[in-house]
Formats: structure tokens, C-alpha cells, sequence
């Protein structure tokens, strides 16, 4: 019957969107009204298919999927409808839902050094080719990413960017479908209205098309010559307060105002702090020297260092490839989550960095137990290199918050009280006039209420 077949068809859809959603928004965590609707997943094979499948269908929308782990799940979410199931006779939305995985190669010429990615590809698959070849590029951190709508939407590399600037500053070539079918070919050369796209696309590129494939000019991997990590255990919040100040003042004057290596915090729930350190072929003293006083910081602060290796990142692809498996492990049923971002042009101001340690570092890394606090330094080659319509190449320096907590372990009122505790605290740093806020377009959430979004020239950068 057609009932049956309907439910057998929401049910598909329910299970893909488990399937390829790595969390579901915070915002959406307690929505009990929206079931799965009918509308279309494709798995285009090639971008013939792609352009056959635009060109044939221009009254749908269309949403496009790779790795899924867009914290507002901008695409996964087309396969939810709130008339959806109300009752058998209800139509679906006539969306298109393009589930890329069958577009997943990785191509590289290694006499050019440049490796080219289709629309599904991600970075684990882009990063063992790169390491294969000799090279290094600047991606991010997560495995299962997609190579494509991180590079689309502007995305950052704290590790790497300072040396090798932001992945879409790397793209020499694009195929990319536009809604009426017709597939475009662009370079950095290309000009006119071809032109345009081609710099639209590496900020704003989700509004565009379909990009169907990248290519990248890799750096060579010896660009990378070491890394570490300094694990500080603080216990709690009293206590990390005032290594957490201390280190932000190191990051500030002895790290944000040099090209040749890299900084990052990460504080997670029981205040243990991960300081990682990536030092590039440009640093020309001695790490460990370097690096004292974050050891001396700590003593200072009676909070114990756990662990101490500023030579355990060998490789371009060990440092790339570090936070795989501590990604893999954050689990939930659903994993809930929502992703926001900081940042200043220039040198942060000591009040800037009160605001982090105050009020950045918030409640809810407690109440949301599998979240962490990002503190990074960028700049560099990426403030250098081409003027993406990206907010991530404005910013100097950059702090993050990712809220995340198995969804089954947190109740309804709980969930509620997490978003407020957020919400309160990206309305207070808009009112910190230093501030860029929620500017980044890999790190925010466009799922918020209208009020707290960031403006179309903070996120496309101009």
C-alpha cells in the first residue's frame, strides 16, 4: 500500500541521516516535531550525472553532502519535514538530496605536486595521498570532513595555516555544476563573471553549485619540521585561571607575532589543557627553549604537567593526523553539538583575554561533558596570501567553542539550559568591540536565532 511504502521510505531516510550526520545541532537536539520526510538522497557516480540531475530538476532545492559534520547540519537536515507523516496524503518538500560518497577519489601528480579530490572526498583519504607524495597542505583536523565543503565554506587549519595559509588560498583548479546544468572549469586565471565564481566559491561556494572536484597545489612535506604537546592537568576551573592567563600572555607575545610556528589550547571538561606547539622549515631555534616558559607557567601555578613531547609530531601527516582517534571516540546517541568562534584582526587585548578565560571558557564545558575550548594562533601566510570571502583570513587570533553531549544522557530542561547558558554568552562578546564573532563559516551555527547571526560581511570577510 502506499502507507507502507511512505513509512518504509521514512524510515530510509531517518537511518541515512544517522548514518551521515557525525552530530545533530544543539538547536535542534530537543526538536520533536520534525520526521523524515520523502524526499530524494542521489548518489551521483560522475558530474555528468550531477548536471543531468540540475538541468532536469529546476523548481527542487537541492542540498549537498560529503562528510556531514557541518554543526548545523545545513544539508543533512533536508531530509526532515515537519508535515512529514501527519498524515499519508502530505507531499514532501521536493528537495534533492545529493549524497556524494560515490565521488570519493584522490588523484595526485607528484612531478607538479598537485592532487585532486572529487565532491565526496575526505581528509583522511586527501591526507594518506598527500603523505604518499611528499607534500603537506593546510587541512583540518577531523578524518571524516569533507575535503570539498570545508574548503567551500572557508575552512581554517590552526596547525598548518600560518605556513601554508588556508586550503582555498591552494585551489588552482575547480569543476563545479551551476543550477541550470552547466558545468564550469575555473582557475585562479580564470576572468569575468567565471572569474567572480571562482572567488566566490572558496567562502561562499554552499550558495554556488555543486563542486564535483578540487585541485590543489601541495607544499612539500619537509615545510613541517616538528611538534608536541604539553598536557597540564588543572583539576578545575580556580585552578586553570591562572596558567590558562599565562599562557594566552606567552601565545600573545612570543608566538601570535611569528610565522614560523603555531599554538593551540585545548581545554576540555575536567580542565586538563593540551597546549600543541607545530613548528614549520622557517623556525630556527631550539624548540624545547622555546617553549620553557609554558613549563616554567605551570610550576608558577602549582597545576601538574602530565606529559611533555615536543618531538612526538615527526611528520607533516603525524601532526595532520594526531586527533583522529580522539575525534572517533566522541560518541553519542545522538551526539549533540554546536560550534562557535572568536577572533581578532591583531594582537588580542589583555581585555580580550579576560573575556576567554571569564566568560569564553563558559559553564556549559561542564554541564555538556564531552565539550572543549580551542585557543589558536593564525595569521601568517594565510593573512598573506589571496583575500578569500572568508572571515577565518581576517583573524589573528582565534578561540572556538564546541559544546558537545551524548543526547541520551541529557535531559530535556538540561539541553534548554546548555543553548541559554550559550546563547548569554555570544550576545556578551558582541558587545566586546575588539571582537569578530562568529565570523568563521566552519565554526558557527546558522541554525541560531537571527539575532545572534553574524552579518554577511563578518563571515565572507568583506
Amino acid at each position: 500500500s502506499s502507507s507502507s511504502e511512505r513509512k518504509k521510505q521514512l524510515n530510509m531516510s531517518a537511518n541515512w541521516f544517522k548514518e551521515k550526520s557525525w552530530s545533530i545541532s544543539g538547536n535542534k537536539a530537543n526538536d520533536s516535531k520534525h520526521l523524515a520526510s520523502t524526499n530524494t538522497i542521489i548518489y551521483p557516480k560522475s558530474t555528468q550525472d550531477v548536471a543531468e540531475l540540475l538541468a532536469s530538476n529546476q523548481e527542487a532545492a537541492v542540498a549537498v553532502v560529503c562528510g556531514g559534520h557541518s554543526s548545523s547540519n545545513v544539508a543533512t537536515w533536508a531530509c526532515f519535514s515537519e508535515a512529514a507523516g501527519k498524515d499519508d496524503s502530505c507531499q514532501d518538500d521536493n528537495t534533492i538530496i545529493l549524497d556524494m560518497k560515490n565521488m570519493a577519489s584522490v588523484t595526485v601528480d607528484k612531478k607538479i605536486m598537485e592532487v585532486t579530490v572529487g565532491g565526496g572526498s575526505t581528509f583522511r583519504q586527501l591526507a594518506q595521498v598527500c603523505a604518499d607524495a611528499g607534500g603537506a597542505l593546510p587541512i583540518g583536523t577531523g578524518d571524516t570532513v569533507g575535503v570539498c565543503g570545508y574548503t567551500m565554506n572557508g575552512g581554517l587549519s590552526g596547525y598548518f595555516g600560518k605556513r601554508l595559509g588556508m586550503l582555498g588560498q591552494r585551489v588552482v583548479h575547480m569543476e563545479i555544476v551551476i543550477a541550470d546544468g552547466t558545468v564550469k572549469n575555473l582557475t585562479p586565471e580564470s576572468s569575468g563573471e567565471d572569474g567572480n565564481l571562482f572567488h566566490a566559491c572558496l567562502g561562499a561556494g554552499s550558495a554556488m553549485g555543486v563542486v564535483t572536484s578540487l585541485t590543489f597545489k601541495m607544499e612539500a612535506a619537509a615545510s613541517f619540521s616538528t611538534g608536541g604537546s604539553i598536557v597540564v592537568a588543572c583539576g578545575n576551573k580556580t585552578s586553570a585561571e591562572p596558567f590558562l592567563k599565562r599562557a594566552l600572555q606567552f601565545m600573545k607575545g612570543s608566538v601570535l607575532p611569528t610565522s614560523s610556528c603555531s599554538m593551540e589550547i585545548v581545554i576540555v571538561t575536567d580542565f586538563t589543557m593540551i597546549i600543541n606547539f607545530m613548528f614549520y622549515d622557517t623556525f630556527t631555534e631550539n624548540t624545547s627553549s622555546f617553549i620553557q616558559q609554558v613549563r616554567d607557567d605551570a610550576k608558577a601555578c602549582n597545576v601538574p604537567i602530565v606529559a611533555d613531547d615536543m618531538t612526538s609530531f615527526k611528520t607533516w601527516f603525524e601532526a595532520a593526523s594526531s586527533l583522529w582517534d580522539v575525534i572517533a571516540g566522541l560518541k553519542g546517541d545522538p551526539l549533540v553539538r554546536v560550534d562557535h568562534c572568536i577572533g581578532t584582526r591583531s594582537l588580542p587585548s589583555d581585555e580580550v583575554l579576560d573575556f576567554v578565560i571569564d566568560t569564553w571558557v563558559g559553564d556549559y564545558i561542564q554541564k555538556a561533558p564531552l565539550s572543549l575550548v580551542e585557543i589558536r594562533s593564525l595569521g601568517g601566510v594565510t593573512k598573506e596570501g589571496s583575500a578569500l570571502p572568508s572571515g577565518n583570513v581576517n583573524a589573528l587570533f582565534f578561540a572556538d567553542m564546541i559544546v558537545s553531549y551524548d543526547g541520551s544522557s541529557v535531559s530535556s530542561q538540561e539541553k534548554s539550559s546548555i543553548m541559554e547558558d550559550v546563547h548569554r554568552i555570544i550576545v556578551d562578546a558582541k558587545k566586546q568591540g575588539e571582537l569578530m564573532v562568529d565570523f568563521s563559516g566552519t565554526h558557527s551555527q546558522s541554525d541560531d536565532p537571527p539575532e545572534l547571526l553574524a552579518k554577511g560581511d563578518e563571515i565572507f570577510g568583506s
